[in-house]
């Protein structure tokens, strides 16, 4: 049955394919401070926009970047996703809304969402190498930058928007999402808003494992059957902005809120609310002096809050974090007639959680960092040199653990009364401060007229988190207790990659290799010990598992490879892949890494109409930690076509089928991979109108 539903759509797909001509052009990378363009850069970022972000466009940022090479998806559920850049995530990746950073707690745990919805953005960049490290320092798995241009930096007369609408897919989801801009005197008004509503989601079988099962003794339909419990979705959200642009330069100011409620799909009944509200300033102007091209000045403020609801409408737990951040920067050429960047990043951050079992100390920090990025030309070569100098200091409240009961339980019998004993653990008021250094250089050389290659070195120091410093307790949401510790030292990285890419008339191809090795890895592992708490409205303990985070001794390496050529003038053909390995130098290897991947599709394009068939294929994961599962692989065949209206304001449609093999697909790198499913065969359509 599969292989007949290949041969069709092949078939289908080969009908429409016809006069196809391929056009590729520069892409300007927005997250670049020295204005090049994606091929001037010494490891170029992958930019993700129009029709291709409009048909990967997903309710989370993970599963919207999935198929991008080296980026993999840490779902819960099927509406939250974090991204995995080559096998690192939270803290190791910053997720930036135009340059700036996106104020929420999903780095504290997998099933918090990324407080920003791609849905209005314009594109999505992905950042890697030298540039990377003025975004913060210890970004070693990149920059993810979201930009919706709410402060515009260029002037358009009259009005400019676009309107979005899509319906369909496993959740069967309805999403709406405007944008309008208006230009008047120098002014710039910028509106957007969005909404999405889908219903628990549809999967192929049962949500639990066959392994899990196995190993536990759950239920396979635990969590559903066709049917994933508690998954759905309803969001909305939007922003304004005002901007001035005059001769030399610009100002403006933004709002925006994005409002989230979300199902947790591993206790029926519960479910997520996040509230984050944003405001941004902006302040450029350029040609101060013959060697300032331009001075730079960005302030933002977050304030989010996060509830986690129980079953029976009563609030469990209550994250809430307050953000602000100020950077400050000099585009110059001092050094050199190529351009350079240097800046000041201020910044400080308020957690708090007042409600629900203890889980970690309130906490503000406060950051400071100088950085530069500077370009040289040798000869031939082009090189470009980051370094970044940060402070960041941490201030504690005392806390008291619950630590749990060392036997099982029930309600209305005390854990002494059932013969163990339940612990607590005292934590005092705590400081702790932490100066990092991080520094990178990059070359980029044109070996013969097909050949180029980039190099990248860099050295990165990252500051513990919060939570990796003060959480000690349960978290119900996850079904874990997690220990952090306040000795933990400051991360310590060298990286090594380099990009050998062949292009010659419209083929192209490029393979990139890497290899961090880590002095010092935070690392969140399985200790193998178990803690007995009580779930709200149950009347008998679960063991659930203690997780602790340490300084260990790391390596990761792996490769990714992506090409693409024409056939005459009918199809273009492309491939892709990726593969990564991650080492515990004390031994084993480490959790959550995804598996090897390779991609292939064919597209093309006649008059107006468009159409892409892309075959995934996901090995088994068979490289696990301690107390881990093995995951089996899947093949993932999705098919989409658009078609333009040939009318001057452009009106266009797209069908997107997805999982038409309908397989079991379990993403290694998420939390809860043997307790829920991906979405089963779907398909999903919408409409696109420009004006």
């Amino acid at each position: 049955m599969r292989h007949f539903i290949l041969c069709v759509l092949v078939v289908c797909f080969s009908a429409h394919a016809k006069s196809i001509k391929i056009n590729i052009q520069e892409i300007p990378v927005t997250a670049n401070p020295l204005n090049l363009t994606s091929s001037e850069l010494v490891t170029p970022a992958h930019v993700v926009n129009g029709q291709a972000l409009q048909a990967l466009n997903a309710s989370s940022l993970g599963e919207t970047l999935k198929k991008v090479p080296g980026i993999n998806n840490s779902a819960w559920g099927s509406h939250v996703g974090q991204p995995v850049i080559r096998g690192m995530s939270k803290n190791r990746i910053k997720i930036l809304s135009n340059g700036m950073k996106v104020n929420d707690v999903s780095a504290v745990s997998s099933d918090h969402q990324v407080a920003t919805d791609s849905i209005s953005a314009d594109q999505i960049e992905i950042i890697r190498g030298p540039a990377s490290i003025i975004y913060g320092g210890g970004s070693i798995g990149g920059i993810i930058n979201i930009i919706d241009h709410r402060i515009h930096d260029e002037f358009t007369e009259g009005i400019a928007g676009q309107y979005d609408l899509s319906q369909g897919g496993p959740g069967r989801e309805t999403s709406n999402a405007f944008s309008a801009d208006y230009g008047t005197k120098g002014m710039m008004l910028h509106f957007d808003g969005y909404k999405r509503d889908s219903k628990n989601l549809k999967i192929p079988g049962k949500s639990v494992s066959r392994k899990l099962a196995a190993a536990e003794g759950f239920a396979r339909n635990k969590n559903g059957k066709d049917t994933l419990n508690s998954s759905y979705n309803d969001s909305h959200g939007g922003s304004l902005g005002i901007s001035y642009v005059f001769d030399d330069g610009h100002t403006g100011f933004a709002f925006s809120n994005n409002r989230m409620g979300y199902g947790n799909p591993v206790e029926d009944g519960a479910r997520f609310d996040l509230n984050s509200d944003r405001y941004d300033y902006v302040y450029e102007i350029s040609d101060l002096t013959a060697n300032v091209d331009k001075f730079k000045v960005k302030v933002g403020y977050g304030d989010y809050d996060h509830q986690e609801i129980e079953p029976d409408g009563a609030i469990g737990t209550e994250f809430m974090q307050k953000n602000a951040e100020g950077k400050f920067e000099f585009i110059h050429s001092f050094l050199s007639d190529s351009p350079g960047v240097i800046g000041v990043d201020l910044g400080t951050t308020r957690f708090t959680k007042d409600k629900g079992d203890a889980l970690i100390a309130n906490n503000h920090s406060k950051h400071a960092s100088l950085y530069l990025l500077e370009s040289f030309l040798v000869g031939e070569k082009k090189f470009t040199v980051g370094f970044r100098q940060g402070h960041t200091r941490y201030y504690s409240n005392d806390f008291v653990s619950d630590d749990g009961c060392t036997v099982a339980y029930s309600e209305g019998i005390a854990c002494a009364a059932s013969g163990g004993s339940e612990g607590a653990t005292n934590f005092d008021d705590y400081v702790a401060s932490y100066n990092t250094s991080n520094f990178s250089i990059g070359s980029l050389s044109q070996i013969t007229s097909d050949w180029l290659l980039r190099f990248n070195l860099s050295h990165s120091q990252r500051a513990p988190s919060h939570n990796e410093l003060f959480s000690y307790g349960t978290h119900h949401a996850t079904e874990t207790v997690e220990q952090g510790s306040r000795a933990l030292d400051k991360e310590r990285s060298t990286s090594i990659d380099a990009a050998f890419e062949w292009s010659h008339d419209d083929k192209n191809f490029s393979i990139t290799p890497y290899f961090t090795r880590f002095n010092s890895y935070i690392a969140l592992l399985n200790s193998g010990s178990t803690q007995h708490h009580i779930h709200e409205g149950e009347e008998e303990s679960e063991a659930l598992p203690v997780y602790s985070y340490k300084n260990i001794p790391a390596e990761f390496y792996g490769l990714e490879l992506q090409g693409g050529f024409a056939l005459a003038d009918h199809y273009s053909i492309n491939v892709w892949g990726d593969h990564v390995r991650a080492k515990n130098k004390d031994g084993g290897d480490l959790p959550r890494i995804p598996a090897l991947r390779f991609g292939a599709g064919i597209s093309g394009q006649w008059k107006n109409f468009s159409s892409n068939l892309d075959l995934t294929w996901v090995s088994d994961q068979t490289k696990i930690a301690s107390y881990e599962l093995k995951t089996d692989g899947y093949t993932d065949l999705s098919l989409d076509m658009k078609y333009r209206l040939p009318f001057k304001k452009t009106v266009s449609f797209f069908i997107k089928a997805d999982n038409l093999l309908d397989e079991e697909k379990r993403d290694h790198a998420s939390f809860i991979k043997d307790q829920v499913l991906s979405g089963g065969r779907s398909i999903h359509g919408g409409v696109s109108v420009n004006f």
